[in-house]
């Protein structure tokens, strides 16, 4: 008997180490890893950089608290929205963690409430992401979720202009859906979503954790569309597979986010700023 919870379907091979894109069993026997530990190793196992990165810090310090200044963050936050719209970085400890901090954002700064989604996203499984989500298999069995999240078919612009209104503070979009298909925006449907934001005051939030960090082409997948949005959330592919989440935020956000408002103990800690700033050295290269 396990003291473990049962929460995953575990395989039966226990990983004992990997370098690049192989990984190694406790037989002895490698394996072509296309899991990536779940869309997060961006430069592979145990990549020189990210261990001589992590040696380095951990030597001189693992963990600060947010409320001193922090060089570092300042550095990453530059370097995640340097030549972009977005002006500002808040950085915690994963996808989840970054979608459930634009959320709250969208509903501070606009006073509204009511978020739009889209069936088949994944958002993640805390309560505010996993109410942001579409798909009834992550949110069956937890009884009520958070009001004010309207679910409407992807790419489907009539339904989504049938649910516009006035309470609407937020859109909340992958541009390629993940867990749910990889499903892709249609420049239709981008189009009528920039129209609609833009004609009522409707804040953009977008999901790029999966697609974020040059996945699709680009250093954001939204960038290939004629999507501008006014926040971005992060994780995955930005820590090398190191914990560490980000939200992206416009200037005109700043005020809303203020001391008090939120916070994490462990979110942009040296280690993982220090492991993220590797890693966009090595994918962000000129």
């Amino acid at each position: 008997m396990s003291s473990l919870f049962q929460n995953y379907t575990r395989r039966p091979i226990h990983l004992v180490k990997g370098k690049g894109t192989i990984v190694t069993d406790a037989n002895g026997k490698d394996y072509l890893d296309f899991t990536s530990g779940i869309a997060v190793l961006s430069l592979g196992h145990t990549h020189p950089a990210i261990v001589q990165a992590i040696q380095e810090q951990s030597e001189k310090l693992w963990h600060i608290s947010n409320l001193f200044e922090n060089p570092e963050q300042e550095k990453l936050a530059e370097t995640l929205v340097s030549d972009t719209h977005f002006a500002h970085a808040f950085f915690c400890n994963s996808g989840a963690e970054a979608n459930e901090a634009a959320i709250k954002l969208a509903r501070k700064h606009t006073g509204k409430h009511t978020i739009i989604t889209f069936e088949k996203s994944f958002h993640g499984r805390t309560f505010g992401a996993m109410s942001a989500t579409g798909q009834d298999k992550i949110r069956n069995g937890f009884g009520p979720l958070l009001e004010t999240f309207k679910t409407v078919p992807f790419n489907d612009v009539s339904a989504l202009e049938a649910v516009i209104d006035d309470e609407v503070g937020a859109i909340m979009l992958e541009v390629i859906q993940g867990e749910g298909g990889v499903n892709q925006v249609t420049p239709e449907f981008a189009q009528a979503i920039s129209d609609i934001c833009l004609a009522n005051g409707i804040l953009l939030i977008i999901d790029e954790v999966q697609t974020g960090i040059s996945r699709t082409g680009t250093r954001y997948a939204y960038e290939q569309t004629v999507l501008k949005p006014d926040i971005m959330t992060l994780a995955k592919g930005l820590g090398g597979g190191f914990p560490i989440g980000a939200m992206l935020g416009t200037a005109d956000l700043h005020d809303s986010l203020g001391p008090g408002t939120h916070g994490t103990t462990f979110g942009g800690n040296p280690l993982a700023v220090a492991v993220a700033q590797t890693v966009l050295d090595n994918v962000f290269v000129p």
